[in-house]
């Protein structure tokens, strides 16, 4: 069955959802004191910020009909509809619907502009959830007025119209969103993503098949990713072949690195092992490699060996860097033991030695350690990270080994980063130390 946590997870929050998820609800402070609305509007914003939408509704009413040419008129009837829309009653939406539908609104908050005929959706489609037959119509000509508008209010309306009927009557919108997915004209691009989220969400073989075909088809790469995104999330090995397919189509490398992202979201066995089949192949791009590295973690690798078994067979410092990452995301005392051989080997790349030691450093490796491989230490990146892990760790011997490496150090870059180090700790032996450097 398809799993709530699962698409939470592989949804997140998405740059889709950043620009059309929300609308304001918190009304601003206030902004004209010389104006005679000033106070009622003070006392407006801290009834509706309390969740007392009945008093804030009223306020805010009080506002529009006692001065009607103040600076906070247009605003004031945004939050009486908002507030009423909190409180939800029928009365209340209609109320609400009909406050901002006044005419000449010229709202001082530049957001509201948008958000009033979004919060308008809303209503209309809480009105649509309590049976209301002539909402659920507005509705539906919203979500399918014809055109390929390009302007950002009506695309936000349309989306919102669109979400609504996707809650309230998923079902009925199956043939709009299969519609719209169909356009292929740049300015439909929102409503497409929009389609995706919303059939994303559901279970049956209808929407699991229109977000295959957008993952395969659709003209915008955003469009694409996003179908990506949910498929992962999806239950049965039909969507993780699609991810599949698009993962191994060469031409389109952006869409690749989407495709491999979310076979590492995805819970499916399949999944991760395609994962793994393109971490081990050496004929395709190193940063397609790199990117399926990126995307293993410690809820869909059971298997944390797997990183210390592959890292062998890779070729180049960039893919060892990112098995390191991947390790240390996985976590757990054998993956941290071997970050610090990884650290200790001389054989290894500089780079990847700092990173290993980087990472391995958060754990609770003896300060002991730490310290002697100072000494044995060939290259000044590995060295630059010992003395930041220092400066991190509270233990005596951390400074001890700062105040040796100010002291006696041959590398002037190295001595200047460690007293840099000092600084930050507040050990009286460091102002000591400076005058010492000071006097020779």
């Amino acid at each position: 069955a398809f799993s709530k946590d699962a698409f939470a997870r592989v949804q997140g929050l998405s740059p889709f959802e950043r620009q059309f998820g929300g609308i304001t609800s918190n009304p601003p402070e206030s902004y004209s004191q010389s104006d005679p609305a000033d106070s009622l509007y003070r006392l407006a914003r801290e009834a509706l910020n309390r969740g007392e939408y009945r008093r804030a509704a009223e306020l805010f009413g009080d506002i529009t009909q006692r001065f009607p040419n103040s600076a906070y008129a247009a605003d004031a009837r945004y939050w009486k509809a908002f507030a009423l829309y909190r409180i939800g009653g029928s009365n209340d939406l209609r109320t609400a619907l009909a406050t901002l539908q006044d005419t000449g609104a010229n709202y001082r908050l530049a957001s509201l502009k948008t958000d009033a005929p979004v919060l308008a959706t809303r209503i209309r489609a809480a009105l649509a959830a309590q049976g209301d037959g002539d909402a659920r119509k507005a509705l539906n000509q919203a979500a399918t007025q014809p055109g390929a508008s390009c302007d950002r209010e009506d695309l936000a309306v349309r989306v919102e119209a669109l979400n609504s009927l996707g809650q309230t009557d998923p079902e009925s919108t199956t043939p709009i969103l299969a519609r719209l997915l169909a356009r292929r004209d740049d300015c439909s691009a929102t409503l497409r993503r929009a389609a995706v989220y919303i059939l994303g969400r559901r279970t049956d073989d209808e929407a699991r098949n229109l977000v295959m075909g957008a993952a395969r088809n659709d003209p915008d790469i955003r469009v694409r990713a996003d179908a990506l995104r949910f498929l992962a999330a999806m239950p049965g090995d039909q969507p993780v072949a699609t991810i599949e397919e698009m993962a191994r189509t060469p031409g389109n490398e952006q869409l690749q690195r989407a495709a491999i992202e979310a076979l590492g979201r995805s819970d499916n066995p399949r999944a991760r092992q395609s994962l793994r089949n393109i971490i081990e192949r050496n004929d395709i791009p190193e940063s397609l490699r790199m990117t399926a590295l990126s995307s293993v973690d410690a809820e869909h690798t059971p298997d944390n060996a797997y990183i210390r078994s592959i890292y062998p067979k890779l070729e180049s410092p960039r893919l060892k860097a990112a098995a390191v990452r991947a390790a240390a995301r996985i976590g757990g005392n054998d993956n941290d033991q071997w970050l610090l051989s990884i650290a200790r080997n001389q054989n290894e790349p500089s780079e990847v030695r700092a990173s290993a030691l980087r990472y391995a450093g958060r754990s609770t490796i003896p300060i002991a350690d730490l310290t002697k491989m100072y000494d044995v230490a060939d290259s000044r990146q590995l060295r630059e990270q010992l003395i930041a892990l220092y400066s991190r760790r509270d233990e005596p011997q951390a400074t001890d080994k700062l105040l040796e490496i100010a002291r006696n150090g041959t590398d002037p870059d190295m001595r200047r980063y460690a007293i840099s180090a000092l600084s930050r700790k507040n050990d009286p032996r460091t102002k000591k130390l400076l005058l010492e450097i000071i006097d020779k």
